[in-house]
């Protein structure tokens, strides 16, 4: 999307924004996977911004 010929996003920031929207997915991917593995082992999960 362009406004008076410059892009109203500059490229980069979308690149940066995609970057951490995956960055964000694979946490969230790992923090479901050490629950699912502690719940079969019978413990509760504490994610770790909870911890701190």
């Amino acid at each position: 999307m362009a406004a008076d010929g410059l892009p109203l996003v500059r490229p980069y920031l979308v690149v940066w924004e995609a970057g951490r929207d995956e960055r964000a997915r694979r946490h969230l991917q790992r923090e479901r996977r050490r629950a699912a593995v502690l719940a079969t082992l019978g413990q509760d999960y504490v994610p770790s911004e909870a911890a701190a």
